[in-house]
């Protein structure tokens, strides 16, 4: 389900939007059951594009058909993310052997526009000497104590119908193999396999959740026609012959619009008067960029929509849209010596602007559309809040190879280099340690409770808590973000997140909730409290996890024995209670369902009230 954008209309210092996602998608076929289906996807002549081709039976299943007579039940659908979930096909009865082992296991069409995504873990089993060898030299992990060991043991279905086999191998999609297949089952190198997605290796094996594969489909183009009524779907184009392939025709927008292929839409410049120069200066400036900006058809697709929302402000909305040159010129060139960080998403530098205000300057990666999605998403989010423990988007520039966010810099790095880089900082004493939990449970508070719509986080954790010249909190790194809707409990997403802080039933069932984010926030509790790693190959193998370590040592009454050495010299009667109670709560976060677990504004007032009874201590 698509769930429309609503903006905020202030003269606040970030970016004012006020787009709502209404457009209906050209083509769209008609739901499957209960399942809507997305534009580009087709269950049919006459709707979605036909290269985009899935299945809807008789009962409102919808299935993907793949080569070789393969065929597997879509059990999710992230129009978003241009992916859905495949249920991979299980074990024949009575032995270990995939199903789907004449068909060669899920292979794709690679003239199709779909290909697997890199966050599937693969575990193969049953192999030849030669399967094995030949798996070895592509860089599958085959080793006596691989994951794969693990699966055979714990797995219940794996354990019967694989009982005795000892050879097997996993590896992750995307990387060592074809992107347009998941393993090729076959009787002469290893007869079965099984898929999981967005896999916690340290999680043990029952909490591995049902086998699924993720695949992801490429941003469409526009709709192919024959006559010009083929339009009449796509208002504001006309069938003409497409300059980018050989002769043939599509509903190509008219001049001064562009093809949006996430709404299957011709977009153009946003109505009314509160447009005006900032918003015909940013036109001009996307549009000078559209054939500079990166290649990719996803890549831009996301370009435009930042300049979408650009556009739809009411105001000048901005407190700066900043040139390219002033970027360049405050970053030194995007010196390595002023870089302050860097991820998936890309790298952040400190700037120091002409009028002396030092920012911080967030760079997507060239070329990554993953990352430019993140940083769409991180502007969208970022211009509904406003509160003081939230880190504050100042502006954007958009002339630059990649987009660039400009936010207010926060001095005094991360939670997680005060807490684990011995050296850098002084060690943070224990009521300082609560008050920056205090102050991160009252931004999340604000997202779930006081933003309209919700807003999950969905990336709790030390290194996203950014600390001030006073240490006071300021949350950051919004761009796996998600909007909630007022009245529906969850929303259904592919799990992203941090191992380790990820909610497990998030992880399980792809709803996320505002409980997804009081577990992340329980395991940064504990991790307050104990400065151990959320995730340590060090510890042994049970105890790789934080919570699986630390609900051991609470259920046998071993806290004390697990608290900060640190905190513990010195500390008061009254210091060390508080310290067990903010242990207790954080126990009660990390709960394995999330109807156990507190909100977080309960979270934050349980912590205050932690805070107000060490005041009154004598």
């Amino acid at each position: 389900m698509e769930f429309p954008w609503h903006f905020l209309t202030t003269f606040t210092l970030c970016l004012l939007l006020s787009f709502s996602s209404t457009a209906e998608s050209f083509k769209r076929c008609p739901n499957c059951g209960s399942t809507r289906v997305p534009y580009p996807l087709s269950t049919g002549p006459g709707c979605g594009d036909p290269d985009y081709k899935i299945r809807c039976d008789i009962r409102g299943s919808l299935w993907f058909d793949t080569l070789n007579g393969s065929t597997n039940p879509i059990k999710l659908i992230d129009p978003s993310g241009q992916r859905f979930v495949l249920a991979p096909p299980g074990f024949e009865p009575n032995t270990c052997v995939s199903v789907d082992i004449k068909s060669h296991g899920i292979q794709l069409d690679p003239n199709l526009p779909f290909n697997v995504s890199s966050s599937n873990t693969v575990i193969i089993m049953n192999c030849t000497k030669d399967g094995l060898d030949g798996y070895i030299s592509q860089g599958f992990n085959c080793s006596d104590n691989s994951l794969c060991h693990k699966f055979l043991n714990e797995n219940l279905e794996a354990r019967g119908k694989c009982r005795g086999v000892t050879s097997c191998c996993w590896y992750k999609t995307g990387a060592s193999v074809n992107t347009y297949k998941v393993y090729r089952a076959r009787t002469d190198k290893c007869t079965a396999y099984q898929s999981y997605m967005n896999l916690d290796l340290t999680m043990p094996v029952s909490k591995w959740g049902e086998p699924a594969v993720e695949i992801l489909w490429e941003a469409p183009r526009e709709p192919v026609c024959k006559i010009p009524g083929d339009c009449t779907g796509l208002v504001n184009s006309v069938c003409s012959v497409d300059p980018k392939s050989l002769g043939q025709k599509r509903c190509l927008c008219k001049k001064g619009l562009q093809w949006d292929s996430v709404n299957a839409v011709c977009e153009g410049l946003a109505g009314g008067v509160g447009v005006l120069l900032i918003a015909g200066g940013v036109m001009k400036m996307i549009i000078s960029k559209q054939n500079r900006i990166v290649s990719g058809s996803q890549s831009w697709a996301s370009i435009r929509k930042l300049h979408r929302h650009l556009l739809s402000t009411n105001s000048a909305g901005l407190d700066k849209i900043f040139s390219g040159k002033e970027i360049v010129k405050a970053t030194n060139n995007f010196s390595k010596s002023n870089l302050l960080g860097f991820g998936g998403f890309g790298e952040v530098f400190k700037g120091d602007l002409d009028d002396g205000t030092t920012v911080a300057v967030k760079r997507a990666k060239l070329g990554n559309e993953k990352s430019i999605y993140q940083i769409v998403n991180e502007v969208q989010i970022l211009c509904q809040v406003s509160h003081k423990n939230l880190v504050k988007l100042l502006g954007c520039c958009i002339e630059l190879d990649m987009p660039i966010l400009v936010y207010e810099y926060v001095p005094n790095g991360t939670l997680h280099e005060h807490i684990y880089c011995n050296g850098s900082y002084n060690p943070l004493p224990w009521k300082r340690r609560l008050v920056i939990a205090h102050q991160t449970a009252q931004g999340l508070a604000y997202l779930h409770s006081s933003a309209s719509p919700p807003i999950y986080h969905r990336d709790v954790k030390l290194s996203n808590i950014l600390l001030d010249e006073n240490l006071d909190v300021k949350v950051a790194d919004f761009g796996l973000s998600r909007l909630g809707v007022s009245d529906v409990s969850h929303v259904t997403t592919c799990a992203q997140g941090t191992l380790g802080y990820l909610d497990p039933e998030y992880y399980l069932n792809f709803q996320l909730t505002d409980k997804s984010d009081v577990y992340s926030f329980g395991v940064v509790l504990f991790e307050l409290l104990t400065c151990k790693k959320a995730i340590d190959f060090n510890r042994d193998e049970e105890d790789v996890n934080l919570v699986v370590f630390l609900r051991k040592a609470l259920k046998e009454g071993r806290l004390e024995e697990m608290i900060d050495p640190v905190m513990l010299k010195g500390a008061t009667a009254e210091e060390m209670e508080s310290m067990k109670e903010l242990g207790v709560l954080a126990e009660r976060c990390v709960k394995e369902t999330r109807q156990s677990r507190p909100t977080m504004k309960a979270a934050a007032k349980e912590i205050e009230s932690i805070l107000n009874g060490l005041a009154s201590a004598p």
